[in-house]
């Protein structure tokens, strides 16, 4: 399966990682106000099917970073083997599914709060990769799919500039 995915990231990671083909960073990071990205699904690169949305999170990064502009990236998403995530199978079941899997016949360990979206998001990645799964793609609704990589050297390509846009709007 192959697709497009935008990415909002600050320009000057934007700059660094079209020269180089390849994402310095995955997605878990604190914003300014205690706003966080978290990786839900494990670590992995993730991508999402709406330019426009991907520029919120570009204006995130930028401020994050202190810097004064932002960038949207395109590229190109090559999977194999995505588990997909909609109406029929939920974010909530895979959860379920994996938790099931991985601590079926054991205890549950006692993880802090402040660490349980971590450890849930590496237990599902186990999960999807246990079962030869190369990816997600996570349908929000009929227009917004949400793409999660975990082998980005192979599965992205292409990537390029999108818009680039300062945080005063202009």
């Amino acid at each position: 399966m192959k697709r497009t995915g935008y990415r909002g990231i600050s320009f000057q990671e934007a700059e660094r990682v079209v020269a180089n083909q390849r994402y310095e960073r995955m997605e878990r990071r604190r914003f300014q106000d205690g706003v966080q990205a978290r990786s839900i699904f494990g670590s992995g690169l993730y991508l999402i099917s709406d330019a426009v949305l991907a520029a919120q999170y570009a204006f995130c990064h930028a401020e994050a970073e202190g810097g004064g502009q932002a960038a949207v990236l395109k590229q190109e998403i090559k999977l194999e083997r995505p588990l997909v995530i909609n109406c029929r199978y939920s974010e909530t079941q895979l959860r379920q599914d994996a938790l099931d899997w991985k601590y079926k016949a054991n205890t549950m360990p006692n993880v802090r709060p402040e660490h349980i979206h971590a450890w849930i998001g590496r237990t599902t990645k186990e999960y999807v990769l246990a079962h030869s799964f190369d990816g997600l793609v996570y349908h929000l609704d009929d227009s917004v799919i949400y793409y999660v990589a975990y082998f980005q050297e192979k599965q992205v390509s292409g990537i390029d500039l999108k818009f680039v846009f300062t945080m005063n709007g202009a």
